[in-house]
């Protein structure tokens, strides 16, 4: 890790999601997701409470260090999209870092424009109080909640409300959520 100028970090997810590219705070995180331009969503957050992930290392969490790393979350386990979004990453990554010959990347990386890209910034994370949390409905990550005050989901005798309007719920785990782990993170769109 302490050698590594860039580092992308792949994942794929327990529950069904779409794929998202998380940056972490940093300006520089924030343009390097722009710059691969996959996915569509991109997660931009303080850190997580289980612990330091490789994207947060110190090199690459110093906003004066040109080091640099992301974190693709592809999509769940044994969807055949998952891999498709990681080879694409990964080329995407490789040729932007100039890893790889640039005439190589472009046999690799899908013709097609991709769907423009937004940001999330993650405002707070929903820990699950109870062993009684519950979702008001069926959410599968990255869905906008319209009114402030709308109900996300019951934890025990409290009912979580968004917070804002226009807030996005970002990978919620609807089947598994266990007391005092996040259940769901909430986020704005920001404007690029």
């Amino acid at each position: 890790m302490e050698a590594a100028d860039y580092l992308l970090d792949i994942h794929s997810m327990l529950e069904p999601s779409p794929p998202v590219m998380i940056c972490g705070p940093l300006d520089k995180g924030i343009r390097f997701a722009f710059d691969i331009a996959i996915p569509r969503d991109i997660v931009c957050d303080g850190g997580h409470a289980n612990g330091t992930r490789m994207r947060d290392f110190v090199q690459f969490g110093d906003p004066g260090s040109p080091r640099n790393a992301l974190l693709v979350e592809c999509g769940q386990h044994w969807e055949r999209a998952a891999e498709h979004v990681a080879w694409q990453t990964t080329w995407r990554f490789l040729r932007h870092t100039g890893a790889v010959d640039a005439d190589l990347a472009a046999r690799e990386i899908d013709a097609a424009e991709p769907p423009p890209q937004r940001l999330v910034r993650v405002t707070q994370a929903v820990i699950a109080r109870t062993p009684d949390f519950r979702f008001a409905r069926e959410f599968s990550g990255m869905e906008v909640v319209a009114r402030k005050g709308d109900v996300i989901a019951y934890d025990g005798t409290e009912t979580v409300l968004a917070p804002y309007d226009d807030c996005v719920l970002v990978m919620p785990v609807p089947n598994n959520v266990k007391t005092g782990l996040t259940a769901v993170r909430l986020g704005r769109i920001e404007p690029r």
